[in-house]
């Protein structure tokens, strides 16, 4: 393995797992606390002039972390796909001298 690059099948799905793993884990703790956060601002506002943008685009922001979350999960799991499937075959021929 030269410098950071994988190329063995196992070290790539361990390393697969171990990211999806702490994408899960950081996914669980952290949306319960971004919501109530978002909420909070969300009602800090009431009555005030502000609210009326609050209530425009907080539901946005709010689907905006949402999608972060999706695509920290998804991007390692695309790069995955591709690197498995962007091997050639070896096929063994050698040239005879």
């Amino acid at each position: 393995m030269d410098g950071n690059e994988i190329d063995n099948i196992i070290h790539a799905g361990t390393f697969f797992v171990v990211y999806l793993f702490v994408m899960i884990a950081l996914f669980f703790f952290l949306s319960g606390p971004v919501s109530t956060i978002l909420t909070g601002i969300g009602t800090a506002v009431e009555n005030t002039p502000t609210q009326i943008y609050m209530d425009r685009y907080l539901p946005s922001i709010d689907r905006a972390v949402w999608m972060v979350f999706a695509i920290g999960a998804s991007v390692p799991m695309t790069w995955f796909i591709f690197w498995v499937f962007s091997r050639d075959p070896f096929q063994g021929l050698m040239r005879i001298r």
